[in-house]
């Protein structure tokens, strides 16, 4: 009964996520990228609305701005500066300040003044170098947490990793503009976005977060013995480099799919849509679609290796001892509840063992 209700267990470890539930989690994901969606949405109401004013050019049909939001060339330029002006807004509010304080109202007056002097002057390449102002100064961590961590000496290697991420905010605000006229003013193809994302730096992070995921494993197989710890350690490379592989190629997907659908609404600007749709639905798509692609590719992982050699020895180490095995029963009674094709031998070893500890 008990080598039923460990197998029963040991299948119930496969990959059970649905398609919704990954592109719920991209979009989830999304609103963790841009917490005050969530934490603070008055404040983000606000932001909304202040930014809506100061762009309020980009929705009167036959006005340059309104050109600039439409034309292929220019319209990511112009909701990179839509975003980062919305963060500015929001920065200019009330918050809890855990990452990032509210803005000094000089600073905020200031960096205000510039955009709105930008996008007077109808000026592409001014509009983009005030947008890279704005978001030097609002990607600034200046937050409770961060206080903390420089307080303690970790500002050296916490800005060494941010300089590996984030490499554009400690380069002249001139020469990121011009870049960024040069690379956002070209047509998204799939290629294009798909060689962005299939960079080494989201693929090393996610290959890292499977490890450290499989942590427990490794130690679990490693316990048994070296051969099996070596196994799982194959194992979980097998689906970091899928992990990597699924979100680079979705995310690249995504974001394409997202940049085209971003110029749509873009285009439609001066109906009643706000230029922050376009905007809103460009950053997440990319996010929905690495978190597909990672699903898909650990549906593939998983048939690929099978099961995890440590969450096998785990089952077996349960079943050795009176308390694991009641802790395998409290799982298997727990999977049981919502299977539908409960087959009737696993249910009576179910019962059976439930009888003994009753």
């Amino acid at each position: 009964d008990l080598d039923i209700l460990g197998d029963y267990y040991n299948k119930g470890m496969a990959p059970s996520e649905s398609l919704i539930g990954a592109a719920v989690g991209g979009v989830t994901f999304g609103m963790m990228n841009n917490p005050r969606t969530i934490f603070h949405p008055i404040n983000y109401y606000k932001a909304t609305g202040a930014t809506n004013k100061i762009f309020e050019n980009v929705t009167k049909e036959g006005h340059k701005l309104n050109q600039f939001w439409k034309a292929p060339e220019t319209t990511n330029i112009m909701q990179e500066a839509y975003a980062r002006t919305h963060k500015l807004e929001a920065l200019n509010h009330s918050k809890l300040g855990l990452f990032r304080a509210r803005i000094k109202p000089e600073e905020y007056t200031r960096l205000k003044k510039l955009m709105e002097e930008a996008l007077k002057s109808q000026n592409i390449n001014e509009i983009a170098e005030a947008t890279e102002q704005i978001k030097k100064a609002t990607n600034a961590f200046t937050g409770y947490i961060p206080r903390g961590l420089r307080a303690i000496g970790l500002q050296k290697p916490m800005t060494g990793l941010r300089k590996m991420i984030n490499p554009s905010q400690y380069e002249p605000v001139k020469e990121v503009a011009k870049k960024n006229v040069t690379e956002l003013g070209q047509e998204m193809t799939l290629k294009k976005s798909l060689s962005k994302s299939c960079g080494i730096k989201s693929g090393i992070f996610f290959a890292l977060m499977e490890f450290v995921s499989s942590w427990d494993n490794i130690k679990s197989a490693f316990s048994k013995d070296s051969s099996t710890g070596m196994t799982q350690l194959g194992q979980t490379t097998v689906k970091g480099v899928g992990s990597a592989a699924g979100w680079a190629i979705g995310e690249g997907i995504g974001s394409w799919a997202g940049a085209i659908a971003a110029a749509k609404i873009g285009a439609m600007a001066g109906t009643s849509f706000a230029p922050g749709v376009g905007t809103a639905i460009g950053a997440v798509a990319g996010l929905i679609g690495g978190s597909i692609g990672m699903w898909l590719t650990g549906k593939l992982t998983h048939k690929l290796v099978g099961q995890d050699v440590g969450e096998k020895v785990k089952t077996e180490n349960m079943k050795k001892t009176t308390e694991g095995q009641q802790q395998l029963l409290q799982y298997t009674l727990e999977q049981a509840k919502n299977d539908k094709k409960l087959d009737s031998r696993t249910a009576q070893a179910l019962q059976n063992v439930y009888n003994v500890y009753a």
